[in-house]
């Protein structure tokens, strides 16, 4: 599923290109170049699991990681007005400076305490890895420009479940992102190109099902909703 999905971004940004390369002929530039970021990552999850007196437990975590350093690479077709671009973050980050954990009666097949005689402690944390962002950046009139695109990346769940919990497994996850910025030449150097700005990106919410648990009908779930914000600055290169 990540091969095809990541294929299909690539074929969009593709045909984009040679729609505006063969409509304006020789009027555009390519332009590579990498990015460098501090952004804040935002997140809301609820967790619901099979406990010891209750069908589930409802247990709630936020997220509010920031000054976090994102690094990544673009390719764009740019022309006087508007640019197609795709951007890729290489390696992987977890979610949260931080592991969350907590202690609860593990559920067990009959779903008493006497049966398992055990509390387990459970930890949890996501990481986030091969990010991939395909953009349109439209110029407002000098330096100024706006940016609208969509994301994609992958979510791994990281997490220490009990014997009889499941587990979660890895998921891919869609969003938007919207940014406003300036950029232009450094003039220093012939065809140094450079761009600063805002952007956020709103993904979809994640829901994932526990497979595995020792009774098919306590599954555990686990909700989350996860927004980034970020000042970037670019450094690129036209030819």
């Amino acid at each position: 599923k990540y091969i095809h999905m990541k294929k299909q971004i690539i074929t969009v940004l593709a045909s984009l290109i040679l729609i505006l390369s063969s409509t304006v002929a020789f009027a555009g530039s390519f332009n590579i170049g990498a990015a460098g970021a501090i952004g804040k990552v935002d997140a809301s999850v609820t967790e619901k699991t099979h406990g010891l007196t209750t069908n589930s437990n409802s247990n709630n975590a936020d997220v509010d990681n920031t000054n976090v350093f994102i690094g990544s690479v673009f390719a764009e077709y740019e022309m006087d007005l508007v640019a197609i671009g795709v951007e890729y973050i290489p390696g992987s980050a977890d979610v949260s400076d931080k592991t969350k954990t907590r202690t609860e009666a593990d559920a067990s097949v009959t779903g008493t305490k006497a049966a398992t005689s055990a509390d387990v402690t459970r930890s949890a944390q996501a990481e986030i890895e091969n990010y991939i962002s395909v953009y349109a950046e439209v110029n407002m009139g000098g330096p100024l420009f706006i940016r609208a695109g969509m994301a994609q990346m992958d979510v791994n769940t990281l997490e220490n479940l009990g014997g009889n919990s499941g587990s979660y497994g890895n998921a891919e996850v869609d969003g938007y992102n919207l940014g406003i910025g300036v950029k232009g030449d450094l003039g220093m150097v012939d065809g140094m190109t450079y761009k600063l700005y805002y952007e956020m990106t709103d993904f979809d919410t994640l829901k994932l099902t526990s497979t595995g648990n020792s009774v098919a009908s306590e599954t555990n779930t686990i909700t989350a909703d996860l927004d980034v914000t970020a000042v970037k600055l670019a450094l690129g290169y036209r030819f």
